[in-house]
């Protein structure tokens, strides 16, 4: 499924009991940025923002969208910055697919201690 929120463009589906997120714009490379990056922000956000983006990017309002028992909530602050908030049962995973910043989000089989 694919998503268009502001600028961003996010393609998203279900794989194993998983659900991957991958997000590009058309305004330029986009960059997950790293939560230890930014120690200020939600420990259930993730950070997306758009390098030296070919047009300012205005703020947008949060949304929820729901995917099977999956649920994020989106928002873009001030400065352009996509946020994804995830429930904090989630696991989270990061890596690079097709050269892509892609997250993994999946249910804990066990409680973290």
């Amino acid at each position: 499924m694919k998503i268009e929120f502001g600028p961003y463009n996010l393609k998203v589906h279900e794989l194993d009991n998983k659900l991957i997120v991958q997000v590009d714009s058309p305004l330029g490379e986009v960059e997950m940025i790293d939560g230890q990056q930014r120690p200020y922000d939600f420990p259930n956000g993730i950070c997306f923002k758009v390098e030296n983006p070919s047009e300012e990017i205005e703020a947008k309002g949060l949304k929820r969208f729901s995917f099977g028992d999956y649920t994020f909530i989106l928002g873009i602050n001030y400065s352009g910055e996509l946020f994804l908030f995830h429930s904090v049962k989630l696991y989270i995973g990061k890596k690079l697919i097709d050269g892509k910043n892609t997250l993994t989000l999946a249910f804990l089989k066990e409680a973290k201690v």
